[in-house]
Order: C-alpha cells, then sequence, then structure tokens
C-alpha cells in the first residue's frame, strides 16, 4: 500500500529537518516495539537498547521541531505532544508501512503523564 505523496512532500519541503529526524525516530519506534522483553545470547537486554536510542532521537527530532518553527523553546511540554504526534501522524500517511512504530506511538503518547515527564527530561 503506497503513502500519499502530498504528506510526504509537505513534511520534506516545509519541515525538512523534523522529517529527516523523523525516518529515524519511526525506525527507533519499531525497533523498541519488535525488541521489548528479547535479550541477546549474551544476556543483552535488546529492549532496553532500543529504548534508550528511541529517548536519543526523541529529543533530536524535538530539537530538529524547534529548527523548522513547529515549536519554540518555549513551547509547553503539552503543546509540544500535540504537535509531534500530528508530524507522526502525517509522516504514518505518507509511509503507512510502519506499523508496528505507530502502534508504539500510541501506546507512548498514551500515558500522557508519563509522556510528558519523559519529554521534560529530554528538554
Amino acid at each position: 500500500m503506497a503513502g500519499n505523496k502530498y504528506y510526504e512532500q509537505l513534511l520534506q519541503l516545509q519541515f525538512p529537518h523534523t522529517y529527516n529526524a523523523l525516518t529515524k525516530l519511526v525506525m527507533a519506534m519499531a525497533d523498541v516495539a519488535k525488541n521489548t522483553g528479547k535479550k541477546s545470547f549474551f544476556g543483552r537486554d535488546k529492549g532496553q537498547e532500543a529504548y534508550d536510542k528511541f529517548q536519543k532521537l526523541l529529543k533530536t527530532t524535538i530539537q530538529c521541531m524547534v529548527l523548522d518553527a513547529v515549536i519554540r523553546e518555549s513551547t509547553s511540554t503539552e503543546e509540544v505532544i500535540v504537535e509531534l504526534k500530528k508530524k507522526i501522524e502525517h509522516f504514518q500517511m505518507a509511509y503507512p508501512n510502519w506499523q508496528d512504530a505507530y502502534v508504539f506511538a500510541e501506546w507512548f503518547f498514551e500515558g500522557e503523564e508519563d509522556a510528558i515527564a519523559t519529554i521534560d527530561r529530554l528538554r
């Protein structure tokens, strides 16, 4: 199933930094969904490593949203979450095949207090 070219071009042209960050963030979210609860042969926790990478890329994505003037440094965390969810929705319309990532995003933002605390810590 192909995505919507309009949303792809919208993100690329109007929000170039955010678009690049979202491509990496969505892959990291898919990795978290895939690796949660798994351990490597040597006992390394794959889920924790994937979640750590997700948090780093979430911070980068928020910084890119500032660069693209989607949000400002003074924007409240609640508004940051609203704008980030909008950008993820647009990205999903452009690239619908990352279902694991989008399910993880829904789970992450479902616990709004936890999402706010996480983003506050990253900012």
